[in-house]
């Protein structure tokens, strides 16, 4: 579910750097969050036409046994710093199903299920994880009055807001694929347990994949001082993603062909791919007929066995039968045959043949005639690869041909097609997602508790206020980003995540028989002399680490593919002191890359040159 897109990938923890009392200042930093996603979802609704209308709410959590009169201040500070905020927009989901006083505020109970879909509640007053199977997908911002030892009640109730509103990731968006938790009374060692809980989706498991809990962050937006080249740069890069293990080409097809046709981008999409379909399965016909005549011959015929048991002479024996197929049995081969070519094309094909190969007017005759010719196509193991190798062409023929359509649709169309995309069998190339929104650490926590201030970069896509980007980078890691932004003709950079995500760059790699996905580091982005910008990889690639030559290969098998998008493909380690590169775009390189048994030696090696950290190369 986290990998798919339905649950938030992000959770932000804000609590306090000091002690003291700061529930009046994070109620009011909490009512400012609320705001501005409010502004974001109503602009992304805006943009995408049929995206929805999510009014997103804020849940105040309250103990066991609450202070009515210090709910009622915080009521008094929601309203004051959000003064649009309608008098009657908050309700409760207290025990108490009445309606509850709290200082000047009257409000009324509202039942927990009715809550996602009463769009005037836009603060939620809850206490424990409000009701069993409870879940609230617009609620995104929630400030906890817990204290710091009631840590399981505060991720009970988080942990049933992180279902996304669309049922999507929305592409490129920290923000809007976030939720916020705001603490006044925790500090952030007690903290730590929150996220801990949550990273493994609240019950003890390993982590789950794509999502983070960070603590007190920063929100990075595209940075303004950026060419619009480089962006446009940035999204013709072909990334791929990972084949399915058990791909359905013919479904995957089918899809969408009916996709294609509900946006109007191909007129009887369905009955196009069917038709071809047909052909296919002519064709098979044809090359396999000798093969698909037995089998059409076992479809028709049922044989056995008949024993003989002599009782007085003890002796046993065995006779072979043979008998005509009934109806029933032909129906079976059938229905079989059926899931093997899909249902739906064994019926189109069956009405194809039963018209073209058989006497029209008696057309039951001809229809059992069809199912038998197709129960005996499912009994060929060449028909199926040969059909599924052609629909998968096919399909990928026509994503290709509507690639450009296909991007001016919304969000919400644009994922259909990238799922349909994604169910390849094979790795398949997808287009990147402009990153709009990303949400970054800004300190590092040392063994003692001591907190230290990320170091900060300029020139990356995606900036704070004052145009830096934080990064905690390893030692070494931070010595290759400053000594490409020293590079003449260097414009930006882009810090790959790290995560599958839409606006991450992925590369297709074969670990011991099992595809992976590797994401270089570092796509570094230079101004040429005719004014065109252009785009390096720099990946800084351990060698200590199991997988460091499978990704190796396949970081080279992409650069000789795809070199052409690229000025460089670098692959930069470090062996002892010195850095060394492997310059992925020589072919030289690249067959010592695929032969390689030992990474060290390979970057030991000719094949291998320096990397000059302290003075810049063009």
């Amino acid at each position: 579910m986290q990998a798919s897109g339905l649950l938030k990938d992000t959770i932000i923890l804000d609590v306090p750097k000091e002690a003291g009392q700061f529930d009046t200042v994070l109620v009011r930093r909490g009512t400012d969050k609320l705001k501005e996603i409010s502004a974001a979802w109503a602009a992304y609704g805006a943009q995408q036409s049929d995206a929805g209308v999510v009014l997103p709410l804020m849940v105040l959590q309250v103990p066991n046994a609450p202070d009515h009169n210090d709910i009622g201040k915080a009521l008094d500070t929601i309203f004051t710093h959000w003064q649009d905020l309608p008098e009657d927009a908050v309700a409760h989901v207290f025990g108490e199903h009445s309606t509850q006083t709290f200082g000047r505020h009257s409000v009324p109970y509202i039942s927990p299920e009715r809550v996602q879909d009463s769009s005037w509640v836009r603060v939620l007053i809850a206490k424990d994880a409000i009701s069993t199977g409870w879940d609230c997908p617009r609620a995104e911002v929630m400030v906890s009055f817990r204290p710091a030892r009631d840590k399981t009640h505060i991720t009970q109730l988080l942990g049933r807001m992180v279902r996304t509103p669309l049922a999507r990731r929305i592409p490129g968006n920290d923000r809007l694929n976030s939720v916020d938790c705001l603490l006044p009374f925790f500090d952030e060692a007690s903290v730590k347990d929150v996220a801990k809980a949550l990273m493994s989706g609240g019950d003890g498991g390993e982590e789950l994949p794509g999502r983070r809990v960070l603590i007190n962050p920063v929100e990075l937006k595209p940075n303004p001082h950026i060419p619009e080249g480089v962006w446009d740069k940035l999204l013709s890069l072909p990334s791929q993603t990972l084949p399915k293990r058990n791909a359905r080409p013919i479904k995957r097809l089918t899809s969408l062909a009916h996709e294609l046709a509900v946006d109007g981008l191909l007129a009887d999409a369905g009955k196009l791919a069917h038709a071809e379909m047909h052909k296919i399965l002519n064709g098979i016909r044809v090359r396999y007929k000798a093969e698909i005549e037995a089998a059409r011959t076992s479809v028709m015929t049922v044989e056995g066995k008949s024993i003989k048991a002599d009782l007085k002479g003890g002796a046993m024996t065995f006779d072979d039968f043979l008998e005509e197929a009934d109806y029933a049995v032909i129906e079976d081969a059938y229905r079989r045959a059926g899931r093997v070519i899909s249902p739906d094309l064994a019926t189109t094909y069956s009405a194809y043949l039963a018209r073209h190969e058989s006497d029209p007017g008696d057309m039951e005759t001809a229809l059992m005639e069809a199912h038998v010719s197709i129960a005996a196509l499912g009994l060929v193991p060449q028909v199926r690869e040969t059909l599924e190798a052609d629909a998968e062409k096919l399909a990928n023929q026509w994503l290709n041909r509507f690639r450009v359509e296909i991007k001016n649709l919304s969000d919400e169309r644009q994922d259909i097609y990238r799922q349909i995309r994604e169910m390849s069998a094979n790795p398949m190339e997808v287009d990147l997602a402009r990153p709009t929104s990303w949400i970054q650490a800004t300190t590092i926590r040392e063994a003692n508790g001591a907190e230290t201030p990320l170091p900060t970069f300029e020139k990356h896509l995606l900036c704070d206020e004052r145009g830096l980007f934080p990064e905690d980078f390893n030692s070494w890691e931070g010595e290759v980003v400053r000594a490409e932004l020293g590079r003449i003709g260097m414009v930006a950079w882009y810090r790959n995540p790290s995560r599958a995500s839409q606006d991450s760059l992925g590369i297709i790699y074969d670990d011991g028989g099992e595809p992976k996905i590797v994401r270089p580091d570092f796509v570094f982005f230079v101004q040429q002399s005719d004014g065109t910008f252009t785009a390096d990889i720099v990946d800084p690639h351990g060698i200590q680490f199991g997988d460091a030559i499978p990704k190796l290969k396949g970081l080279a098998q992409y650069a000789e593919r795809f070199g052409r998008h690229y000025r460089r493909i670098d692959a930069v380690a470090k062996i002892g002191d010195a850095f060394r590169v492997l310059d992925l775009k020589e072919s030289k390189t690249r067959t010592a890359v695929f032969t390689a048994a030992s990474i060290r030696t390979l970057y030991e090696g000719a094949d291998a040159s320096d990397y000059l950290i302290n003075q810049s190369r063009s």
